[in-house]
């Protein structure tokens, strides 16, 4: 098998050859190629470029097109600065109320904001690597979004507010202009993602790190965040099916309480926190959904060549029991991680068979 043919076993509940790894890796890419990360994340070629390069340093089996999360709210109103190697930096956002919420209009994924980066990154690599490797295409999810749009701070006051929504009327209409925005997000974010099947992507990645548990309460996630999780997923099924592709969904933190809602969204894919306790998750919901994960990219960071043999092997040994586990790790690769550490996870992965 090669590395596509891998990763679609896997996704598919087949056995594949070896087990498949594909670390949640993009600006490291930038980092090792000696690319101002400003350059990365505006030029799409030279995005598609330095992800090859990395993919050609590494051997992983899914590349991941991924950088930032403005991309999208660029073409929503926010405004950011870029500079150096730095990554952009909210200078303006696009509301200053949710009661303005109705203004922002979905954008077109073709010509507003940096999308097109992601697309154009997306097509080189298809055109280099299409049948050989997976191609992993980004998408920042519709609570992340509409922070972004509104300011985090901000928002998180006005989820307070809102659980009164039941005796106050203020906070009932901010309730509405919020399910009005996150409507909006959706719809944004379902056409971007259909844009990436359509330039090639194989795995669509919903990333929304402010729906964490260590950030919103269980009882927030199910009311005001859960539904449009499931309303993308559900929407996105027969694009996924068309271009032979899956849903992957990425929420940052110790989400353990909600584990099997994350399993009844409709993703594929469920890529674990390296803070959610693996076997347990094994345990909930691993018959439901394919594990991806869980190796600690804070650890990869260490100089311990048998250390990160040893937390590989404990994520392989969970995770691959019953099928339907790719490795990889359980947030983004640390831009300074030492590259023989990632050649590890890969020869560990490649060294492994269920």
């Amino acid at each position: 098998m090669n590395s596509y043919e891998r990763v679609m076993a896997v996704c598919k509940h087949e056995k594949p050859d070896v087990v498949p790894v594909g670390p949640f890796l993009g600006n490291h890419a930038a980092k090792i190629c000696k690319v101002p990360l400003s350059k990365y994340y505006t030029d799409g070629k030279v995005m598609g470029e330095v992800l090859y390069k990395a993919w050609e340093e590494y051997g992983y089996d899914i590349i991941f097109a991924h950088s930032d999360g403005y991309y999208i709210s660029e073409g929503m109103g926010v405004e950011t600065r870029k500079e150096g190697d730095d990554l952009p930096i909210v200078t303006k956002h696009g509301i200053s109320s949710l009661l303005e919420g109705g203004k922002i209009k979905v954008p077109d994924p073709y010509r507003d904001g940096r999308m097109t980066v992601y697309l154009e990154a997306i097509a080189y690599l298809k055109s280099k690597l299409g049948g050989k490797v997976a191609i992993r295409g980004t998408g920042t999810g519709m609570f992340s979004l509409v922070s972004h749009i509104y300011g985090i701070q901000e928002l998180l006051l006005d989820m307070a507010e809102m659980q009164y929504a039941d005796e106050d009327e203020d906070a009932k209409e901010m309730e509405k202009c919020f399910h009005e925005l996150m409507e909006t997000c959706t719809e944004t974010l379902i056409r971007f993602t259909t844009a990436e099947l359509e330039a090639g992507a194989n795995i669509i990645h919903l990333g929304d790190s402010l729906a964490s548990l260590d950030v919103v309460s269980p009882q927030i996630f199910r009311t005001y965040i859960y539904p449009y999780l499931n309303k993308f997923f559900t929407r996105m099924k027969p694009q996924f099916e068309q271009h032979n592709a899956f849903g992957l969904l990425h929420i940052c933190g110790n989400n353990t309480a909600v584990l099997d809602d994350y399993a009844s969204t409709g993703a594929d894919i469920y890529e674990v926190d390296y803070k959610v306790d693996l076997l347990e998750c094994k345990q909930k919901i691993g018959d439901r959904i394919i594990l991806m994960g869980n190796v600690n990219p804070v650890e990869l960071l260490q100089d311990d060549e048998e250390k990160v043999n040893e937390l590989c092997r404990r994520c392989l040994d969970v995770g691959t029991a019953g099928g339907g586990f790719i490795l990889g790790t359980g947030c983004e690769t640390a831009i300074n991680t030492p590259k023989e550490n990632l050649k590890r996870m890969v020869q560990e992965a490649h060294n492994y068979r269920y």
